[in-house]
Order: C-alpha cells, then sequence, then structure tokens
C-alpha cells in the first residue's frame, strides 16, 4: 500500500480555485501521482539542505503541518447516528509484502520461497481504518493521512521570501518526508485515536475477514461478502459486512531470504512468470486478497452490501485507486443517518439511490435481513426445535461451507426470539485459528466452517446445526431437550402456512411485470418488507402464546413472580420445556421487564391476543375471527391489521393507505467540504423546511430526531437538544437518551451553565433528570493535549513528560512519575522524543498481550479481581511446555495448546527467588530461574526462562515486595502500587532492547529507579513490632479517588447494626482537608458517599439527635447533613470566624459550636433557633470546647476555661512546667472525672481532677508534640504529631507501649463502640487507619 496524500492535495487546492470539483478528477491516477512523487524527491534532495531555498522540502513540510493544525480544531463531527461508524481494510499489499500464516510450514529464509505462496495460508493486516474524521494507515510509512477529511481550508498566506517560485501542485507530487516523521508521532501519540472502536477489536478484524485463512490466488476470484458480529467488552453489538476482492501484484524475494515483497501491477496483466536477467529472483504475477469492512451500530447488513456492491466496478478497472475511493466513500457514509423508528426513512445517492428504513418498534433493531432463509434449509419442526434449544441455553453451533450463510442465518433467530435477548457468548464467524472456543465451559452460540464437522462431533454438549444438510444433530450427551409446547407449535404451523404466500416470487405469479426497473425494485422491496413484518408478527405471537398469562402470576408491588403456580397451569407434556426455560437468564431479563411493567411491542401483541387465551372454548368461527383481529401493530406509525388467511392483493397492498413511508432524500454529497458543517447545515435547513410543513406528529417527530442529530453534528449540541425535547409533544418512544447522555457528558462547564439557563431545558424535565444523573467530574481532570502540543522532535522536558504520562493515565501520581522520568532519561535532565515513542509502544505492547489470558482462566483463576502483570515466551518449566504468568497475588503456569493452569505459588509464600543456570543434556545451559517456598514440603519450581530469567526476576521481587509490605502495613492499596511499578518496569525493560533508547545502555540502573518497593522492603518497611502488628487492623486511603491525597481533619463513626440490609449500618465520616465530607461504611470502609458542599476545609463533626452530622468549615459555616440521604440542604451562619468544635448535651437536645475567635453558640436542634452565644475575652485559639455535667470546657492552647450556659468563666486551667513556662494545652478529653491535657510542643500528657483542677499525674514520652486524645475501655490513646501513638493506663497512669501508626502527624482520633480506635493523618500521609482497641501488649 503506497498512500499517496498529494490527490487529496491537489483536490483541495483545485477546490480553492474553482469551487468544486469533479468525480473524475477526484479519481485521478494515484499510480502516476507514487512516480511522479518519485522522481521529485530526487530533485529536491540537493534543496533540502538549504531550509531556505524556495519549494524546499522543509518549506512544504511545513504549510502541511500548518494545514493540518488548522483542520485539527474544525474536524466533521461524529454523528451519533451515523450509518457507519468506520471502515477498516485487511489484506496485504506492497508495504506489508508476503507474510506466511503461523500454522504455514512454509518459510522464505528456509528457500521455500514463491513457490510455496499459491499452497500456504498468508498471514493479513490491517492496511487501513478509516473514520470521518480520521485516515489511519498502520502499515505505511506515513501512517495518518494530514488532509483527510478533505476540507478546502484557506492556507495561510506565505512570506514573499518563502513563496518565491512555490507552486501548490509542488506539494502534491511531493513525498512529504519530515511529514512522515511528524505523522508517527501522531499515530502514536498518547492521546488516543479518535475511532469508535478500541484497538483490540481493529486487531481482531484480519481473521475474521479471512476465516478461512487468507491465501494468494494463480487467477482471479469472484468477488465474495460476507457479514459479521463484533462484540465490545460492555457487550455492545457491531454489525460488520465484509467485501472481499483482488488485486493484482507482482512477487519478488528479497535476496537472502528477507521475505516477500510485492509491486503493484496493472490489473490487465496477465499471469505469467517472468525471469529477470538482472536478477536472479523470479517474479510471479498473483492476485492478493483485500477485504473492505464496513463497521455499524445496526444491523444493515443487506444495506451495506448495497454499499460495498457500487465499489465493485471502479475497483476492478482502477484498483489502484482504493484507498482515495475509500476515503471518500467513508466520509460519505459517515455523514448519513441512521432514522429513529417511525414512517420517515432515508434517501441517498451512492452511484443509485439507496434508501435506510427505519427499526419497526422504537425497542427493536431493524429488520435488514432475509427473515424466511431458515424455512429454506429447514422444516418448521426443525426451526423449532432450534427455537427451544436457544430459549433453554444449549451450546449451538451454526456450520457450513459457506461464511457468508452463517450470519444472516443467527441473526435470524436473534430475530425470532424477541423480546429475549441472547445474554452469553454470540460468536457467529469462528475462524480457523479459534476453534478452541468451542471447547470453553457455558453457553453460547457459534458458527464455523463444516469442514470441521467431525472434530467438533466429538465435543460434548453441543447441538450441531448443519445448514449446507438442513440438520439438526443434539449431541448424546445433552440432557432431554424439550420441545416447543405442542398446541403453540400447531398454532404457529398453521398460521406459516397461510403468509408463506407472501413471498415476493409467490405474490408475482399474478402481477404484471413494472414498467421500469425502478419500479419492479421498488414494488419488489414493498412486497419483501411486509413478508418480513408477517414472519417478525409470527414467531412474536408464538412467543405470547408460549408465555401466555405470564402478567397474572406476577406481582408488580412485591416484585414477585409465583412461578410455581405458573408451571401448576400449563398443560403436563409442557412442563418439562417451561421448568428448563424458567431458570434461565433469558427468562430472568424478560421476567424483569414484566415485573416493571414494560410497554414494549410484546404487550402489545400480549394484549391483543388476549382473547386467544380461551383456545377451545369458542366455536372455530369465533376462533377465526379473534385470529383476524390479534395481528401486532410492528410499526405506531403504520397501522396495520393482517389476518391469516391473507391473499397475495392484501400482501401487495402492505402499506395502510392512512400512514404512508416517508422517503427524505439527502443532498447531494460533494468534495472537497467548503467547512465541516456545510453538507449537515444543508440537511438542517432540508429538515426545517419539511417540519413546517408535515402535519402528521410521527412523520414531524422523525424530522425533529434527524434535524436535532444533525445539529449535533454540526457542534451546536444545545440547538440539539432543543430538537429532542420537543419530542415530547410528538413522539417520546424515540427520545433518544443514550445519545442525549453522551451529548450531556461531552458539554464543558460553560456549555452546561448555558445549557440550564435556556428556557426548553427548565421545562424539559427528562433533560434535567438525564443532566443531573450524571456522574461529578473528578477534581482534578486529566490535562489536554492538542496536536500541537505532542512530542515530533527533539526533547521532551519534565513537565510536558508529567503531561503525557497523566494523559495516557500510565501513572497519575507525580513521584511515580518522576522515577519513570529519571529512568528514561539516566540522569541527563531530559528525555529524547524516540525514547518516549519506544517506552509508550512498550507499555501497549504489555497491556495486548495481558488481553492474551484465555477467558475460562479470567473466568476460573482471576476471580478475585486479579491483575495480570507479564506473561513469559514459551518456556520449559517443571509442569511442562508453556508460560509464565505474573498477577498481583500469585504466579501461574498456563500449560501450551491448552486452557488449562497450574498454580506456582502465592506470592505471600516465596521465601526466595534464585537466578541459575540449568544443565541439559542437549543445551548446555540455560538461564534459570528457581523460586523457593515458605512451605517445606513444596519443592522449589524452576523455570528456564533464557534471555527473559533478569528481567523475571526483577519483576517478581519489586511485586513480591510489595505484598510483604501491604500484609505487614495491612494495607492493600500498596499492592495496586506495586502492580503498576511491575507495569513501569516491564514497559522501561522493553523500551531499553532498541538500542536508540537513551536507558538502554544503563538498563540496570534505570530499572532500580522503579524498583520503590525493593528498596523499602531492604530498609525495613516489610517489618513491624509485634505491638503494632497485633492491634492493627486495617489501612486505607479515603483520598484514593482524587488526584492528591489530603488531610483527615475529623471523624466520627455512627454505630448501626452491622450486616444490616437498611441503612441502619455503622459509618464512618470523615472530614478532609479538600472541604469534602466522606462516608464510609462501617464493617468493610467502601465509600458510600461524598459531600461537597464546604467551600473550604471542614474541620470538625459532630453526630446530632442520631439524625444528623453537623460539619464545621473553615468557611465559618455549618452544614447539617442527613444521615440518610447525604444531603446538606441546611445551614448555619451565624460565626463569625472559622468553626473550630461541636459539642452536645447528654441528650442531643442543645448544641454548642466554637470559633476560633472566642465565639460560642448555643443552639435548639430542634428548630435550629439560636439561643444564646458567649464570646470569651482575650482568644483567638479557641480550637476545641466539651460539654460536661451542665458547663462547658473551652481549650484555647493557652488555657482550659471552665464557662456555665450562660457565659460566666469560673475557672481557669494552665499548664505550668516545673520551670514555670506557660505550655501549649493541644488537645483534652475528660474521661473519669479527670481532664486529660497533650501538650502541643513536648511529648507531655497530663492528667487533672476535674473538680479540683489540680495535676494528678504527668507522663513524659519522646516525641515533638501531642496532636490528638481519647479514651477507649480505660486506656488512653494520645496521638503525635510524628505519627507514632502512645497508650497509658487510666487509673495508674502507667506508659503501656508505643504503635508506628502514620508518616504525619496525627490529625484526627476517633473511637467506635469502644471496640476500635480510627485515626487519620495528615497529608502526608493521607491514610485512616483502624485500631483493635482490646488488644494490649506491655
Amino acid at each position: 500500500m503506497s498512500v499517496s496524500w498529494s490527490k487529496d492535495t491537489e483536490a483541495q487546492a483545485g477546490s480553492t480555485a474553482t469551487g468544486s470539483q469533479t468525480s473524475d478528477r477526484s479519481a485521478a491516477d494515484e499510480k502516476g501521482n507514487r512516480s511522479r512523487g518519485r522522481s521529485i524527491l530526487k530533485s529536491y534532495k540537493s534543496e533540502d539542505s538549504n531550509p531556505q531555498s524556495p519549494g524546499s522540502y522543509d518549506t512544504i513540510s511545513r504549510i502541511a503541518l500548518r494545514h493540518m493544525m488548522s483542520l485539527s480544531d474544525s474536524k466533521i463531527s461524529k454523528l451519533p447516528n451515523s450509518l457507519i461508524e468506520m471502515c477498516v481494510v485487511v489484506g496485504m499489499d506492497d508495504d506489508t509484502g508476503l507474510k506466511y500464516s503461523r500454522r504455514s510450514h512454509a518459510q522464505p529464509d528456509r528457500g521455500d520461497g514463491i513457490g510455496e505462496i499459491f499452497r500456504q495460508p498468508m498471514e493479513p493486516s490491517v492496511l487501513a481504518v478509516i473514520s470521518n474524521q480520521l485516515a489511519y494507515f498502520p502499515q505505511s510509512k506515513v501512517q495518518v493521512d494530514p488532509f483527510y477529511p478533505p476540507i478546502a481550508a484557506v492556507t495561510t498566506p506565505m512570506s514573499p521570501a518563502s513563496s518565491q517560485g512555490f507552486a501548490p501542485h509542488a506539494m502534491r507530487t511531493l513525498p512529504p518526508r519530515r511529514l512522515s516523521v511528524t505523522a508517527r508521532r501522531l499515530s502514536i501519540k498518547p492521546r488516543a485515536l479518535p475511532f469508535p472502536h478500541n484497538q483490540e477489536m481493529i486487531n481482531s478484524l484480519p481473521p475474521l475477514c479471512f476465516p478461512g485463512d487468507c491465501f494468494v490466488q494463480e487467477t482471479r476470484p469472484e468477488d465474495h461478502l460476507h457479514s459479521v458480529v463484533l462484540t465490545s467488552i460492555s457487550g455492545r453489538r457491531s454489525y460488520a459486512v465484509c467485501l472481499i476482492t483482488h488485486r493484482q501484484y507482482s512477487v519478488k524475494q528479497m535476496p537472502g531470504g528477507g521475505g516477500l515483497c510485492l509491486v503493484e501491477c496493472p490489473s490487465s496483466t496477465t499471469t505469467v512468470r517472468q525471469t529477470d536477467s538482472d536478477e536472479s529472483n523470479d517474479k510471479l504475477l498473483c492476485w492478493v486478497p483485500t477485504c473492505i469492512v464496513l463497521i455499524s451500530q445496526q444491523p444493515y447488513f443487506t444495506l451495506l452490501k448495497e454499499c460495498l456492491s457500487t465499489l465493485i466496478p471502479q475497483l476492478k478497472d482502477k484498483p489502484y485507486t482504493l484507498f482515495h475511493v475509500l476515503k471518500e466513500f467513508t466520509l460519505q457514509l459517515t455523514m448519513v443517518p441512521i432514522p429513529p423508528a417511525g414512517p420517515v426513512s432515508i434517501n441517498f445517492l451512492l452511484g443509485e439511490v439507496l434508501t435506510v428504513h427505519p427499526p419497526e418498534h422504537p425497542d427493536k433493531p431493524v429488520v435488514d435481513i432475509t427473515l424466511h432463509l431458515p424455512f429454506l434449509l429447514f422444516s418448521v419442526d426443525q426451526i423449532l426445535q432450534i427455537l427451544a434449544c436457544i430459549l433453554t441455553q444449549q451450546r449451538i453451533v451454526f456450520l457450513s461451507h459457506d461464511f457468508a450463510l452463517i450470519t444472516p442465518i443467527i441473526e435470524c433467530f436473534m430475530m425470532y426470539i424477541l423480546p429475549f435477548k441472547w445474554p452469553f457468548v454470540y460468536v457467529p464467524v469462528v475462524w480457523n485459528a479459534m476453534l478452541d472456543l468451542l471447547e470453553a465451559p457455558g453457553c453460547y452460540i457459534m458458527g464455523c466452517s463444516s469442514a470441521h464437522r467431525l472434530r467438533i462431533a466429538q465435543i460434548e454438549g453441543l447441538v450441531m446445526v448443519d445448514l449446507d444438510r438442513g440438520q439438526v444433530q443434539v449431541c448424546d450427551t445433552v440432557k432431554a431437550l424439550p420441545s416447543i409446547p405442542t398446541r403453540a407449535a400447531e398454532d404457529f404451523k398453521e398460521k406459516f402456512q397461510q403468509i408463506r404466500t407472501g413471498c415476493f416470487d409467490i405474490a408475482m405469479l399474478s402481477r404484471p411485470i413494472a414498467a421500469s426497473f425502478e419500479a419492479e425494485k421498488a414494488r419488489r422491496e414493498k412486497l419483501q418488507r411486509a413478508f418480513q413484518r408477517d414472519i417478525t408478527d409470527l414467531f412474536l405471537e408464538l412467543l405470547v402464546i408460549v408465555f401466555r398469562d405470564t402478567s397474572e402470576y406476577i406481582n408488580t408491588e412485591l416484585r414477585v413472580f409465583k412461578q410455581e403456580d405458573f408451571l401448576s397451569s400449563r398443560a403436563k407434556e409442557d412442563r418439562e420445556f417451561y421448568k428448563q426455560v424458567l431458570h434461565t437468564e433469558l427468562f430472568k431479563q424478560f421476567k424483569e421487564d414484566r415485573l416493571d411493567q414494560k410497554k414494549d411491542y410484546y404487550t402489545q401483541m400480549e394484549k391483543r391476543s388476549h382473547r386467544l387465551s380461551v383456545i377451545g372454548g369458542g366455536s372455530s368461527g369465533e376462533l377465526s375471527r379473534l385470529r383476524k383481529t390479534s395481528s401486532l401493530v410492528s410499526n405506531p406509525a403504520e397501522p396495520r391489521v393482517m389476518t391469516r388467511k391473507s391473499s397475495v392483493n392484501d400482501l401487495s397492498k402492505s402499506l395502510p393507505s392512512t400512514q404512508k413511508s416517508v422517503n427524505f432524500m439527502m443532498p447531494p454529497f460533494r468534495l472537497p467540504l467548503s467547512t465541516p458543517q456545510t453538507y449537515y447545515e444543508e440537511c438542517i435547513d432540508q429538515l426545517g423546511y419539511n417540519i413546517q410543513s408535515v402535519k402528521t406528529p410521527t412523520v414531524k417527530a422523525s424530522y425533529l430526531f434527524l434535524r436535532g442529530m444533525f445539529k449535533i453534528g454540526c457542534g451546536r449540541p444545545l440547538d440539539g437538544l432543543d430538537d429532542f425535547h420537543s419530542l415530547h409533544t410528538t413522539d417520546l418512544s424515540i427520545f433518544p437518551f443514550r445519545a442525549v447522555e453522551q451529548v450531556i457528558d461531552a458539554l464543558s462547564i460553560p456549555d452546561k451553565e448555558h445549557l440550564h439557563k435556556q428556557d426548553f431545558y427548565k421545562k424539559a424535565e427528562i433533560l434535567r433528570k438525564i443532566s443531573q444523573r450524571r456522574k461529578r467530574p473528578q477534581l482534578s481532570q486529566t490535562p489536554v493535549l492538542h496536536p500541537e502540543d505532542l512530542p515530533q522532535e527533539g526533547v521532551i522536558e519534565q513537565s510536558e513528560f508529567i503531561k503525557h504520562m497523566q494523559y495516557t493515565e500510565i501513572a497519575i501520581d507525580l513521584d511515580v512519575i518522576e522515577r519513570v522520568f529519571n529512568a528514561l532519561t539516566a540522569a541527563q535532565g531530559y528525555l529524547d522524543t524516540e525514547t518516549f515513542i519506544y517506552f509508550h509502544d512498550a507499555w501497549k505492547e504489555s497491556e495486548a498481550e495481558a488481553d492474551e489470558i484465555p477467558t475460562c482462566v479470567f473466568d476460573h483463576l482471576l476471580k478475585n479481581c486479579e491483575t495480570v502483570l507479564k506473561l513469559s515466551s514459551l518456556i520449559r518449566s517443571d509442569f511442562g511446555t508453556g508460560r509464565l504468568v505474573l498477577t498481583d497475588k500469585r504466579l501461574f503456569f498456563l500449560i501450551e495448546g491448552s486452557n488449562e493452569y497450574k498454580e506456582v505459588i502465592l506470592l505471600r509464600n516465596i521465601d526466595k527467588l534464585e537466578k541459575f543456570d540449568s544443565i541439559y543434556l542437549v543445551l548446555q545451559s540455560a538461564p534459570a530461574l528457581r523460586i523457593f517456598s515458605k512451605r517445606e514440603s513444596d519443592p522449589p519450581f524452576v523455570a528456564n526462562l533464557k534471555a527473559e530469567r533478569n528481567c523475571w526476576f526483577t519483576l517478581i521481587t519489586e511485586m513480591w515486595a510489595g505484598r510483604n509490605i501491604s500484609d505487614a502495613q495491612k494495607d492493600p492499596q500498596v499492592v495496586q502500587q506495586a502492580a503498576r511499578n511491575v507495569l513501569l518496569l516491564d514497559a522501561v525493560i522493553r523500551s531499553a532492547e532498541n538500542p536508540g533508547a537513551t536507558h538502554a545502555r544503563h538498563l540496570d540502573a534505570a530499572a532500580w529507579q522503579l524498583c520503590h518497593f525493593t528498596r523499602l522492603k531492604s530498609e525495613g518497611m516489610a517489618k513491624v513490632t509485634p505491638e503494632t502488628s497485633s492491634v492493627l487492623v486495617h489501612k486505607f486511603n479515603p483520598s484514593s479517588n482524587e488526584a492528591q491525597r489530603t488531610t483527615v481533619e475529623a471523624m466520627i463513626y455512627t454505630p448501626g447494626k452491622i450486616g444490616s440490609d437498611d441503612d441502619n449500618h455503622p459509618r464512618l465520616w470523615c472530614a478532609m482537608g479538600s472541604g469534602r465530607v466522606k462516608v464510609f461504611n462501617g464493617s468493610n470502609f467502601v465509600l458510600e458517599a461524598e459531600i461537597d458542599e464546604a467551600k473550604d476545609r471542614v474541620c470538625c463533626l459532630q453526630l446530632v439527635r442520631g439524625d444528623q452530622v453537623w460539619a464545621g468549615s473553615f468557611d465559618t459555616t455549618i452544614y447539617i447533613i442527613d444521615v440518610v440521604s447525604y444531603t446538606a440542604n441546611k445551614q448555619l451562619v451565624e460565626h463569625d470566624d472559622i468553626v473550630s468544635d461541636i459539642t452536645t448535651d447528654e441528650d442531643s437536645s442543645m448544641a454548642y459550636t466554637a470559633s476560633l475567635n472566642g465565639q460560642v453558640n448555643v443552639w435548639d436542634t430542634q428548630s435550629l433557633v439560636l439561643k444564646n452565644t458567649i464570646n470569651l475575652d482575650n482568644t483567638d485559639k479557641l480550637v476545641s470546647i466539651k460539654y460536661y455535667k451542665g458547663n462547658i470546657w473551652c481549650c484555647t492552647k493557652d488555657d482550659i476555661r471552665l464557662v456555665n450556659l450562660e457565659g460566666e468563666e469560673l475557672r481557669r486551667l494552665q499548664h505550668i512546667d516545673a520551670q514555670g513556662v506557660p505550655q501549649l494545652i493541644e488537645a483534652f478529653i475528660i474521661a473519669h472525672d479527670m481532664v486529660w491535657t497533650g501538650c502541643g510542643r513536648q511529648g507531655v500528657v497530663a492528667c487533672w481532677d476535674v473538680n479540683t483542677l489540680s495535676k494528678k499525674k504527668e507522663m513524659k514520652v519522646s516525641c515533638r508534640g501531642i496532636s490528638r486524645l481519647v479514651e477507649v475501655k480505660g486506656r488512653i490513646w494520645a496521638g503525635s504529631k510524628q505519627g507514632k501513638i502512645h497508650r497509658f493506663d487510666c487509673k495508674t497512669g502507667k506508659y503501656m507501649n508505643e504503635l508506628s501508626a502514620h508518616d504525619d502527624a496525627v490529625r484526627a482520633l476517633c473511637k467506635a463502640e469502644d471496640r476500635y480506635v480510627i485515626t487519620g493523618a495528615g497529608s502526608r500521609d493521607g491514610k485512616v487507619a483502624v485500631w483493635r482497641a482490646g488488644a494490649m501488649r506491655f
């Protein structure tokens, strides 16, 4: 594939001069442009050395770059309901050459060469990925087309010096050498390519395009089409139609076994073997397959087939124009919308007029497939048997020699079972390399080649549906397979015999041929669509009869389905069928819809056929009359009553006279576009005119829907939302909830504020609900990288490196990013661009490898949320041949050739690692790794990792150290951090394989920079004192969902019932330095809610009356939070300074709030009325207050003042040391009629008589000061500013022990029902630790 931007540039330059461009000119000869480009490149070599020379290469590169950047902010927005999402080209060309498949036995370096190319399968590659925003060519030197999409942009005027002697055609034909470097940067840039599917799904297309292997042909085969279904990780399905065509190439073997290269040839060249007299290698002409894939979000199989068929004539005549044609072709199809359910179809011109028909119902996929195909292959009894297999969730495999037949047949059955939806593995096309999927456990529906019939027949528990033979074979190991209930099956057969006359061939026997081809095509399409609706109605009515009266056994208030009563009401011979179906996942979702009283097409049919439930109770005439009125109205906009004895004439008049289908003709598509919005604006204007003139509500609703989508595509989301809001007056059933959610979520903050001011938004309750249920954005947003900010050449400073790392989410923590930067730069202080690219590529490679783990291993071994960190290459070990796998919890061995695995060892059970050379008979020595277990009974595990040994030793050591520290500190977050370090280490080591990487010469030092937990372990972090280990229960970071750690300012524990299903469970409330109040489940410490009403730090919390939490903030406000709803709808704003503490009396009838300026407010907690205000004199440091026996104790740091409720000072306590110097009182508590104080600048804890305020005891510990105190079970817990906890006996004052708690000061301290003590630390540590209160160790 020789990608040339020259023709696209020529189109744009020509459009600037003439304003338009004809289709003949747009199809200019790419081959000629290539040759001209090569010659001009040679002529510019001399000029390239002088950047200022007129027309020099650098000048042209800068112009191309400016052009690309000018379009970066004006790209065509994606139409949310576009017909296709992208076009992918798969195959081989002159950029890839011919590569034998991994399963091939021939290899060029063995001398097999050209002679084997027609007998051995080849390895196809993704050649192009084209959306409406980007054309990406991964195999080309220039990977991103800078001039796509073709927009007639006004070029920047050039200076006289640079423009002298320069002509636009020079840039048209010049291969952009410097631009190729830039394009590579853009193609692997941290910013993801704007494709609607991830790279994994795109990379999975080659085997799906050639499921029967990819072969080079001696003669040109016929073009071939087939369809596939793609399923994302989230379960969303996309539908693809593939066109396989062939292009002629000349094959030549490179000298020295360097592979097979391809050179594109004119299509008229005959297939002959030629021998070049000047070269020793043979040249052979062959036909190389190329697959063009169109991917859509709706199953428009027939329409996409028609679209691809329009390409065939042009590709046969001029195959070298493939990529240019596809860029224009894809751009047009991405700008064609899918209409909503209703009477409006979309017509567009693509060689001929093509039609996009709407779905029949908003809840149903579009029917664009021949639904009577299965009836041509199977009998009605066999179809019902297959239907029963699907409804009972069997493992079903569809077989055929033609892959083009498999997907349509399976999709027909998916349409037959609606409203049931298959929730399990669904792979209509299984390629040869993935046949092992058939042996995976669980339910699935798959399709594969009938060539594997004998091997598939040996798999137990399968139902084989042979499309070639028209057979349904049930494996002997499948338990008795029930049939569709007899009465429903007989009724279905009778009705099918009545409607099958609707087939076009039968219906047209008595009809004359239309006068024109277009009229005949329209009539055929009309009759076929009517017949399709009859078939869907027939199967829907079958399911209604099978599950008749389900709603009568449902209690919607209690949400209960009376299953036993329902079973007992069924006929005895049918109960086995219902027993199996009622326990399936298919019926579970169906039942949930009925419990939700969902009003869908099933409900409509059920209402119309309800009277049929009395079959057997009426005369045949009565039944006939009932059946005539029981047909479902498939489309609300097309009410249609169909009798079961419909005549041919009736079927030919399927569209009613009351509401006919309406066609909206898209404007002609012309390139280049003058602006990205030009085409959409034409559509909007045309729809606006139609909306003004139309009177039918359903037609108007469809027009409003389409206009709203076009406005979003124009970059006018608010106008689009206005049109969607107008649907409530026409047809709200087609409201695009998903598109509206995406639009609102993508709005910037100013746009959202502007939206909230719009009149239509104030009236649109549905828009407000969608807006309100969107997640609140994170406090710290990922930096946005624009194209001009991406690394292109030169060096990357640390600040820029941080932006790239955070944007790609490779790492967020600044400390981690700094370590990576130091590792990659080898202490140079800057990073070259190439090294960054090597590192980023290595990171992506490791991600792709982790995805290769078999699904069944994830289902069974990794069910505990393990993360795969590293896979080895194929190695020999004590468990045989296979691959070693490292996760964040263990090592396991994946045996080659099967999905079996064996656990090697848990990381916490590793005793030591040993590197050594293993001796064998064949190999004199091989680097190996020996892993010893702490269990003496387990022998050491030996893995011959060879060249990978040192890497694996480093990675296992780091993960092992992280696991040990996590276990010692009882902090699960350390494991996550160590896992991230392992991934970064792996990427650094991989990238060092490139000799040009800066750190390649200093790999050991670079790796050691990232062995963070290995160093911490060597420093003793993996060991804690026995006292700390016996008391510490758990640690967690309450700021884990934020960009930076913040101080835990205060905490309270609200009691409840552990394990309670309702809201009556314990909770831990944390006041954070970020201004948020976070609520955690008190039993598992899972975050339940965040309240971020405060404008500054929240520094105190108090439970009031059991149903409120009062939070005092630095913004002088007290926020009253409801403990059930977590809402803070009430505020107290009477303080003039920072609210420092809150307390209550014994029954919480009165609350006392303090601020630093000495103000104490007294509140009635019921009415929230301010009863009194007490002002302390000569203080600006009132940090805490306590209510005790009718008085208020106030700590001002200089002293503690005892005042009564009227504000009269009774006594004052000062801590004077032995030298007579007053000590700063940081914290105090009252316990057992004693006042305990902690000095803020010394490690002194004093005890005072509560009545006389005389000092009873004074205890000293080694620390900078005491920050918090709490009393639990007769023990005093004193938190220090060094992060330690000191414990004293409350009665004797004896010092008990010291606990290692945090790496920063203890800023919050509370108790949980005398069972636990909970501490919170400053921002340097930022963690919460839970301690066992009863455990004591002297």
